[in-house]
């Protein structure tokens, strides 16, 4: 098939749980489809970072969104029906680059990552268009709400009304649809479910290979976007919270908070048992000399990247019953579950303690994640999904 795939972000480097999903799954696609790339930028993207994409793309466009038209474009949307990030997104440009491809190859499929390029897709012409939900975000914003300060509340309510006004208006306008788990799938309204097909994210086979090392550096680790609201919530909450409890039962844990983006109230958490890293290029390493991954997600929604990569590489992780309900892992077999301070805190000794019990549930997490979650087989069903979706039209 000829597939063009629309982005609202370059792929690359993967730092963001949206360009990872797309860069595994276009990696995976170009094995077997001719792919055509059109995605947005609100920064420069470097020639060794559009190198790493060019074996897989018979063509990559790329559209640069300037600060002063997307301030220009966010005060429109103020009276709006639609979510802030559409508008924050809105590319006629995208727009008009997607229909000269249209006209200058046969293009079987039209691939949509995020409902936040609703006014970029033509949906004019017979190629079929196929929207990656990834999550809920509805109902992401709507758990963000009780974490949100009270000044943040206002728009947080009206961004979360307006992403379930547009949640159902792609689903009348698109043909296809996927989601990255049945809990996000959930959320959707009924008559949107029966439409969507569930595509779980997957690992790359180099985490699998990766080896804790004998020599540990950090007792603790949680990593991902430290910019996105849910994980700036979990750092605050690990450090805040979890710490404190640790401290009081005489332990001393080296805390490492690694990934990208961080935010002002990220940076600050920064102290004698705390290393916030920023972004860095690669973080195996990290996970690699650490104890245990602990990630204490409260908001947010979909399967976490950062318990797939841990697990993978072999870290016993503990995490909430709200993100280990994506993963399905079993708790006391595959992972550990809390969901108050003092449980992380009670789970967190016990692991540090008990080095052969960390040991066995790093084991069986890996084992888990290598026969569950391996982007391989996990793009195959996207792959029917596009098979399916072509052969009806």
């Amino acid at each position: 098939m000829n597939i063009l795939i629309a982005l609202s972000r370059f792929p690359y480097p993967t730092d963001k749980g949206d360009k990872l999903r797309a860069y595994f799954q276009i990696k995976e696609l170009a094995k077997s489809h001719q792919l055509y790339l059109v995605c947005l930028s609100d920064t420069p993207v470097s020639p060794q970072d559009i190198a790493v994409l060019q074996p897989f793309c018979a063509e990559i466009k790329i559209i640069y969104l300037t600060k002063k038209e997307i301030i220009k474009r966010l005060l429109k949307g103020i009276f709006s029906p639609l979510p802030f990030q559409v508008h924050y997104f809105n590319s006629p440009e995208m727009f008009q680059t997607i229909e000269t491809l249209l006209r200058k190859y046969p293009i079987d499929l039209i691939y949509v990552q995020l409902i936040r390029l609703l006014h970029n897709i033509p949906t004019t012409s017979s190629v079929p268009v196929y929207l990656d939900y990834m999550d809920a975000l509805s109902a992401g914003m709507q758990k963000r709400y009780s974490y949100s300060m009270f000044y943040e509340k206002p728009l947080v309510a009206i961004e979360c009304s307006r992403l379930k006004k547009a949640e159902q208006l792609v689903a009348e306008q698109y043909q296809g649809f996927s989601i990255i788990s049945a809990q996000d799938k959930g959320f959707l309204p009924e008559f949107i479910q029966q439409k969507v097909d569930v595509i779980p994210n997957g690992v790359n086979q180099s985490f699998l290979e990766t080896q804790p090392q004998e020599s540990k550096k950090f007792d603790i680790i949680f990593t991902g976007n430290m910019g996105y609201h849910p994980n700036v919530v979990a750092a605050k909450f690990l450090v805040t919270k979890v710490l404190p409890l640790l401290l009081l039962k005489g332990l001393s844990p080296k805390i490492c908070l690694a990934g990208t983006s961080p935010t002002k109230e990220v940076l600050q958490l920064a102290g004698d048992y705390v290393t916030v890293t920023g972004f860095v290029p690669d973080i195996k390493p990290f996970i690699a000399t650490s104890k245990i991954c602990v990630a204490p997600l409260f908001s947010g929604s979909g399967l976490q990247n950062k318990l797939l990569e841990a697990m993978a590489c072999g870290i016993p992780a503990i995490t909430t019953s709200l993100a280990n309900e994506a993963l399905g892992a079993i708790d006391g077999e595959t992972i550990y579950i809390a969901n108050t301070a003092e449980v992380f805190a009670s789970k967190i000794e016990y692991l540090l303690q008990h080095d052969e019990v960390a040991e066995e549930i790093g084991k069986e997490g890996k084992k888990y994640i290598e026969s569950t979650y391996r982007w391989e087989a996990i793009n195959t069903h996207l792959e029917k999904a596009f098979e399916q979706l072509v052969q009806v039209k």
